[in-house]
């Protein structure tokens, strides 16, 4: 019954913020940045992910699966691994991923920025989880549910960065130099490392944990400004991507 009434609540949420949008950004051009439009935009994107967590079984195993289990608590190789885990995950989104960050001299609002990077932790670690939960029903070995889960995790993210997030979320905050460097040493390493955990100790929620961590982190590195932040805001650029739609190339110098 709680599942229903989870995806009901997100559903109305989501039409309300469609509303909004409507109402207030529709026909904003792409090389104008808002922070009221942006978060209208990511809590849009919240819902689609929570209702999809909720409908594909995932957020009732979340909440249903212990944290850790006794054995694995016991068991120098989870713990080794869980440490390794948190380890590089700290030095990709809190170390690397900052370094190779545009600020544009925009303020720090801390308090939106950790809530907004909990949420987007939560809803992308959980909709990551269920490309790999939904994966796991189907009875296959474990390696191919990795490489299945892999591939989808890689595409995803691939496709809703250049071609959403990175447009008309995020603020400019990358190069075409940083987004290699985050691509090959945070973000699919972070995908390599999360779900071979997942894979083998099958903890759900440590998994969403790690994503929450890394968002967040990403979330204050670039100072991602509060709704109520007044001022201009360096937009994306943009180039022409796969049939012709405009896809986040990163900050270059104008010659």
């Amino acid at each position: 019954m709680l599942i229903p009434i989870f995806i009901t609540c997100f559903a109305i949420f989501g039409g309300i913020m469609i509303g909004i949008y409507m109402i207030k950004y529709k026909g904003l051009p792409i090389d104008v940045w808002k922070p009221g439009a942006a978060w209208t935009r990511a809590f849009i994107y919240f819902c689609f992910c929570n209702i999809f967590i909720a409908a594909s079984g995932t957020l009732e195993q979340i909440f249903s699966r212990s944290l850790f289990t006794p054995e694995q608590i016991s068991n120098p190789y989870w713990k080794s691994y869980l440490i390794f885990c948190f380890i590089f995950v700290f030095i990709a989104y809190a170390i690397i991923w900052p370094r190779s960050t545009l600020k544009f001299d925009r303020k720090y609002y801390l308090g939106s920025e950790i809530i907004f990077g909990i949420i987007w932790g939560f809803s992308t670690g959980g909709l990551l989880l269920s490309f790999y939960h939904l994966w796991s029903l189907l009875s296959i070995p474990p390696w191919a549910i990795y490489v299945l889960s892999f591939s989808c995790i890689g595409a995803w993210q691939f496709f809703i960065h250049a071609y959403f997030w990175d447009i008309y979320v995020s603020p400019e905050h990358d190069t075409p130099k940083s987004i290699l460097i985050k691509t090959f040493a945070c973000h699919l390493p972070n995908s390599l490392i999360s779900l071979g955990f997942l894979t083998i100790w099958s903890n759900y929620a440590i998994f969403i944990f790690i994503f929450i961590i890394a968002l967040t982190s990403s979330t204050i590195a670039q100072r991602f400004p509060a709704p109520w932040a007044k001022g201009n805001f360096h937009a994306p650029m943009v180039k022409s991507g796969i049939f012709g739609l405009p896809y986040g190339s990163g900050y270059e110098e104008k010659k």
